[in-house]
Parts: C-alpha cells; structure tokens; sequence
C-alpha cells in the first residue's frame, strides 16, 4: 500500500467546469490489479497511430531519443494533454481517442459525469491536426507555474503508426472509499500524472504510480 495526497485539479482548468475551492484528500490507493480490467474500462496498447511532436529542424528516430534528448514529445490515445487550437478554444481535461494522419479526435470532457456537471452532452471533438496551435505543460503545480509550447511556430507534426499506440488507464482501487477509479494519464513537464473524476469535478494523484 502506499500514501498519495489528492488534490483538486483545479489550475489551468475551464472555470465553467471547475469554480470549486482547492480540496486536500488522503487515501491509500492500490496499484495492482486483482480484477478484471475490462470490467471498467475496455482499452488495449495494440496497434494505431500515434502523433509525434517534435522541434522544426530535428529528426525522429524512435521515442526513447524523443524523450531523452528533449527534441519533443508524443502524443497517445486514450492519454490526456492541455490543448489549444485556432478557434481560440482550450481542453484540459479531454481524452484523445483517436489519432489519423490530418485530424485528432477527444471527448469534450474527461467523461460523462464531468459533462454532466457543466451542463452538456459528452460528445467527440475533432480537430484537424493543423488547428493544433499550443500545448501546456504543468511546471509547479502549487504555484499554478506552466510552459506553453508553440505548436504552429516551432514543432512539426507527424503521425506514426506503431505496435502500442494507446496510454491504457490506469483502474485503481480506493480501499478507504471502497471505490475504483478510472485513472487517465496526464502529460505535464515533469512527466505523465495520473487524473481521476469524482462527482464530475476532476482530480490529480500525487506520487510515484507503478502501471504495468
């Protein structure tokens, strides 16, 4: 069992979708997995696309060296990341669910209860790829501190198929609530955070989380 504090995932969010005070929680969460995963929720790393972010100029050899050398970043199915496009709006909190050579596909929302809570129908959105214009990363969560990136300026877009083209949820049980939860993975500066929604407001957990 480990400890992780849960805090409301509150900063650079819609503020029609989440005007709540910051709220500090401390659970014990389990990282195995002694249930059926499909049972919450159907996924698969198999094969598809995934979009490669990387600086104009450089050259993408695999996404180990993408990583490693800072030359960009990519961006995977069923993960989520803080997007804006050419018609000026902005999704922190949405799911990509499907990657094709001009255009990427999300939910409006994290999922049904979160649509639910801001009034509106969960639905996919899609995007041409070429409307993609920032990306933000969470420097310091506490002190609200984020980079943006300047997709349109300075990176190019390719897509590349791949034998796991998908970031799989993690499911986590929540002993103390006696709750399981869909977790998305979240990438930030630091690397990827793991989000979950409850009553429809969405949260992060802080810590180290082992998904296999």
């Amino acid at each position: 069992m480990k400890n992780y504090k849960l805090i409301l995932f509150s900063l650079m969010l819609s503020v029609r979708i989440f005007s709540q005070n910051t709220a500090v929680d401390t659970l014990n969460t389990q990282t195995e997995e002694p249930f059926d995963y499909k049972k919450y929720y159907d996924c698969d790393f198999g094969e598809g696309n995934v979009l490669i972010v990387i600086k104009k100029g450089k050259e993408f050899t695999d996404l180990t060296d993408l990583r490693k050398s800072g030359k960009g970043f990519a961006i995977k199915m069923e993960a989520i990341y803080s997007m804006e496009f050419s018609d000026g709006k902005r999704y922190e909190s949405s799911v990509v669910k499907n990657i094709t050579k001009d255009s990427l596909s999300m939910t409006n929302f994290f999922n049904e209860n979160a649509a639910r809570l801001a009034g509106e129908s969960f639905k996919l959105i899609t995007y041409p790829l070429s409307s993609l214009k920032y990306i933000r990363f969470i420097d310091d969560r506490m002190l609200s501190l984020y980079s943006r990136k300047n997709i349109q300026k300075n990176f190019d877009l390719m897509v590349k198929k791949m034998d796991q083209a998908k970031m799989c949820p993690a499911v986590i049980d929540f002993k103390e609530r006696n709750e399981t939860k869909v977790c998305h993975f979240y990438l930030t500066s630091q690397g990827y955070d793991l989000l979950y929604e409850d009553k429809g407001r969405v949260y992060y957990m802080e810590g180290k989380v082992e998904w296999k």
